[in-house]
Formats: C-alpha cells, sequence, structure tokens
C-alpha cells in the first residue's frame, strides 16, 4: 500500500491528480500521519491497492468490490478507531477519498473515465449510510431513529479537523446498538450534491416509513442548539470541501425555490428544557431577514412575508439539511418529530470531551424516545 502511494506521489509530484478534496490527501500524509496509518490499513486490507493490477477474468466486478469495500468502511473503522468507545470520523471521510483517489489512478487506463466516476458515486452512496444491529435486524418497516451527520471541513486550515456530529451520531448508534433501531446518514460539505438532491434521495424512502423521529446534526457555535426556525436562503461565505460558495456580491442565493422563506422544526422543546450537562441546550429562534435584520420571532407567523438572510441555523450547508428534510416531511404529509441540533464546535479530536458530548446528546435522544413513547401510547 505505501509503495503504491510513494508510486503515485512520484509521478504527480508537479500536479497531484483528483479533485480538491483528494488532493488534500497529499497534505494528510504529510501532516496527519496517525489518520494517514488506519486508513492505509483499512485499504490494504480490502485490497484497493491492487484494483489496477486485475485480470480480465477476476471473479469479483469492480461495482462489487467497491460496494464491499463501502459497506465495510464504517464497521470497520467503528471497531478500530474508536477511542475510548467515542468513534473517530476523520479515517471514515479520509478512507473514502483514499479508496476512490486509488481506484481511478490504478484503473485509468483499464476503465473509461465515465465508468470510473459511475462506479465512484456507487462507492460514495453507500460509504455514507449506517445502521445498528437493532435496525439491520428489524424488517424495514419497523420505526426507526434517523440521526444525520456531515463530514469534517474547515480543513484548508486544520487537516486534522474532526466534525463532531458524525463522531456523536455513531457513537450513538453503539450505545443503542441491540436496544434501538438508529441509522446514520453521513453528508458530504458541498453545495453541488445537495444541489442535486443526495437529502431527499437518503432521506424519502425512510420518511415513507414513518420514523420514531429525525435528527440532524451538525458542528455549530459554543453550545448545543436546537434551530426552529430554518430558512430557504444561502448567506454563508464559508466555503464547501470543494473551496466553494454560491455567496457573493452580498446574494443570498435560495437552495430551493418555489417554496417558503421560512419553516419551523417540530421537536418538543418542552421534553429538552431540564436536560443538564457541560453546555446548555437552547430552544434558538435567532433568525436575520431582509427587512428587519436579526431578531427572535415568538412563531412562524410573526416570519410571513420576510424576506430570508439567516435562518436559526446559519446560513451554511447545516441550516439547509434542516431546511430540506423539513419541507420534504410537509410535502409527504408526514407528522413525526424532526429537526437540528447543533453541537459544540470543536478543532481538536479530544475523546475525553467529545464523551462527554455524547452523553449530553444521549439525554436528548433519550427525551425523545420518552416523548414517542408517551404519544404512541395515547393513541387509540
Amino acid at each position: 500500500m505505501m509503495d503504491l502511494w510513494e508510486r503515485l506521489e512520484k509521478d504527480n509530484r508537479s500536479q497531484p491528480r483528483g479533485d480538491v478534496e483528494q488532493r488534500r490527501l497529499h497534505v494528510l500524509n504529510q501532516e496527519a500521519p496517525r489518520i494517514w496509518n488506519q486508513i492505509s490499513k483499512f485499504i490494504g486490507n480490502t485490497h484497493l491497492a491492487q484494483l489496477g493490477f486485475r485480470n480480465v477474468d477476476d471473479q469479483i466486478p469492480l461495482d462489487q468490490l467497491l460496494i464491499q469495500n463501502a459497506e465495510t468502511l464504517i464497521p470497520t473503522t467503528i471497531k478500530e478507531c474508536s477511542h475510548g468507545e467515542v468513534v473517530d470520523d476523520r479515517p471514515i471521510y479520509w478512507g473514502r477519498l483514499l479508496t476512490q483517489y486509488l481506484f481511478s489512478w490504478c484503473n485509468r487506463r483499464l476503465v473509461p473515465r465515465t465508468v470510473r466516476t459511475d462506479l465512484c458515486s456507487i462507492h460514495e452512496i453507500t460509504s455514507r449510510r449506517y445502521a445498528n444491529k437493532a435496525a439491520r435486524t428489524a424488517p424495514f418497516k419497523v420505526p426507526r431513529v434517523i440521526l444525520t451527520a456531515f463530514d469534517p471541513f474547515l480543513l484548508n486550515t486544520n487537516i486534522e479537523q474532526s466534525n463532531p456530529s458524525a463522531s456523536i451520531a455513531l457513537t450513538l448508534t453503539e450505545i443503542y446498538q441491540d436496544s434501538v433501531p438508529i441509522e446514520v446518514f453521513i453528508f458530504p460539505v458541498r453545495y453541488r450534491d445537495f444541489n442535486k438532491g443526495i437529502v431527499e434521495q437518503f432521506l424519502k424512502p425512510r420518511f415513507e416509513t414513518d420514523p420514531l423521529f429525525v435528527l440532524t446534526l451538525s458542528m455549530g457555535r459554543d453550545d448545543f442548539e436546537l434551530e426552529r426556525f430554518v430558512g430557504r436562503r444561502r448567506s454563508s461565505r464559508a466555503l464547501d470541501n470543494l473551496d466553494y460558495s454560491p455567496v457573493r456580491d452580498g446574494r443570498n442565493p435560495p437552495s430551493l425555490t418555489k417554496s417558503p422563506e421560512f419553516l419551523e422544526f417540530t421537536l418538543p422543546t418542552e421534553t429538552f428544557a431540564d436536560v443538564r450537562g457541560p453546555w446548555k441546550t437552547l430552544d434558538n429562534r435567532k433568525v436575520a431577514t431582509k427587512n428587519r435584520g436579526e431578531f427572535e420571532p415568538l412563531s412562524l407567523k410573526e416570519l410571513e412575508g420576510e424576506v430570508c438572510i439567516r435562518g436559526s441555523g446559519g446560513g451554511f450547508l447545516s441550516n439547509e439539511i434542516a431546511y430540506r428534510t423539513r419541507l420534504l416531511q410537509l410535502q409527504m404529509n408526514k407528522s413525526f418529530p424532526l429537526g437540528h441540533l447543533h453541537v459544540p464546535r470543536i478543532s481538536k479530536f479530544l475523546p475525553s470531551e467529545m464523551w462527554k458530548m455524547v452523553r449530553q446528546s444521549a439525554k436528548i435522544l433519550d427525551r425523545l424516545l420518552e416523548y414517542c413513547r408517551r404519544s404512541e401510547s395515547r393513541q387509540p
């Protein structure tokens, strides 16, 4: 595996291959050896480094080999890259990129570019989903918890950046391994994928089966914040992981056309009123509109006629996933609890700090589970 990478580095030293995300692998290799060794071990174990030397009569087709790799990426990372029972999300992100990078490079003369692109797309989608044992063994129509999270970002300034949302979501699936069916979907920090409808592609089939609740998570500010009023517009100048932002010259482009400026979550906030932990758990109502600037509305009705600049969840992809999931729920006429939770931001993956976040998140999860059970018992 290392021999292959050294050869690739030598061949591509003047102009590294791959897209913006994949080119950061060269920085990771130099500046984060611990993460690099973790993902190298995984790639080596699944024989992806040998893909370029496959024979025509090989028994396993390339698409099946990539699917097998994708299906084992998260479980292997959970098993091998946990620290004090807290899952490290970074090897998942980098392992996905390295797999696709090596696959494309090894097969550049054997497989047409369009076919390689399609095969990498299959790997991409497959490797972003994970279900715990309770969800895997339960019939598909059995209600389950849906958690979503995000890849690491801000990697141009900190190549070792983690996204605690993914670490928390995956660790919770392990905590509730045998008791509560939980499915996790980890989303890319890329506007391009959101424009193509990745949120709706992943979640519409799950919404059809009426999950117990849906909680979208992302890294945010200083505390745990439940984002009440999410907006349809993009207003953050932060770059995504492809170094792109649609926000230029003061424009606040909508993420979707012909949809309301603001939507409100369906979480039972009274359930979280007394959740205690190292961080506050806040019901955040703060928004910004074109006419009124920044303020805290008491109801969705107060936002009628306003043009969104920023939702409670901000103006980046974290706010957008909250908006898209709520809009999808309305379009499907579903009523399960749904909302977005911003977890405290971090710059370093510290297992002891992460474990505190997991414990506080588990309290929120427990309250939602209790609320769902009470609601179910009241039904005729």
